[in-house]
C-alpha cells in the first residue's frame, strides 16, 4: 500500500527530512505544508499528533494535547498521539534533578495518558526513527479493510454521538437518547459525564451507565 502524506511545516527540519526520506522510499508522496490538525497525515484519513517528551509535558500542564487530540478525532477517522523518548529521558524528565522544584512526575504522566486513551490512542515511542516507522505500519493497519471494530451505522456531525454510538453494547438508539438529554455537542462535553447524570435519563439504567463510564473514563483499578 502507498500513501500521500502530509507532514506540518512546524516539525522539526531534521525529523521532516528523516521521515520524508524513509516515506519516499516506500513509493509514498510526501508533502510538507501547514496542517491545521495533526502533524503527520496518511491518506487525508490517519493523524498523528507527535510529541518530545519535553513537548507532551509542557502540552499536558496547559492542557493543549487534550485540545489537539480531540480536534483529531472530530476531523479523522482514526487518531494517534505518539510519545518519543528511551527510558533514560523518561526517569530524567520524570523523577526530576530537584524534587521541590520539579512537579511533573510519574502520576502526572500515567494519569495524562489515561485520560487521553479515553477517546484516543497513545503509543509511546523509544526513538525518532522507531516513531516514523510505526506511524507507516498503524496507517496500513488502519487502511487495510479489515473488520475489527463494530462500525457506525449512520454517521453524523456530532463527534459525541459517533463516540458513543461505537461503545460496545450501546448501539444508535441509547447514543441518540444520551446526546439529545445530555445536550452532548463534542467529545469534551462526554467528558463531562458523571454516572449519576446519565442515571436520570429514562431508559438508562446502572448497567448501561457503568458501559458509558468506563468507556468513557477508562475502567478504574
Amino acid at each position: 500500500m502507498k500513501f500521500q502524506i502530509q507532514i506540518d511545516h512546524r516539525e522539526n527540519d531534521e525529523r521532516i527530512q528523516e521521515a520524508a526520506y524513509y516515506y519516499k522510499s516506500k513509493g509514498d508522496t510526501v508533502q510538507v505544508k501547514e496542517l491545521l490538525v495533526g502533524d503527520y497525515v496518511f491518506n487525508n484519513q490517519v493523524a498523528f499528533e507527535y510529541k518530545t517528551m519535553n513537548d507532551f509535558i509542557q502540552s499536558v500542564e496547559s492542557g493543549r494535547v487534550f485540545n489537539q487530540a480531540i480536534d483529531q478525532t472530530t476531523n479523522y477517522h482514526y487518531h494517534f498521539v505518539i510519545i518519543v523518548a528511551s527510558d533514560k529521558e523518561k526517569q530524567e524528565y520524570l523523577d526530576g534533578f530537584d524534587e521541590e522544584a520539579y512537579v511533573f512526575g510519574w502520576d502526572n504522566y500515567d494519569g495524562a495518558i489515561a485520560r487521553l486513551n479515553t477517546f484516543t490512542t497513545v503509543k509511546e515511542c523509544s526513538t525518532e526513527k522507531r516513531a516514523i516507522r510505526f506511524m507507516r505500519q498503524q496507517a496500513r493497519k488502519c487502511l487495510d479493510n479489515k473488520k475489527i471494530v463494530k462500525r457506525l451505522k449512520q454517521k453524523t456531525d456530532n463527534p459525541a454521538f459517533n463516540w458513543l454510538a461505537l461503545v460496545k453494547h450501546i448501539g444508535d438508539d441509547t447514543a441518540e437518547l444520551i446526546v439529545e438529554n445530555k445536550d452532548l455537542y463534542s467529545l469534551t462535553d462526554l467528558l463531562e459525564l458523571d454516572n449519576n447524570s446519565l442515571q436520570e435519563i429514562k431508559g438508562i439504567g446502572s448497567k448501561t451507565a457503568g458501559i458509558v463510564m468506563r468507556s468513557i473514563k477508562g475502567k478504574r483499578r
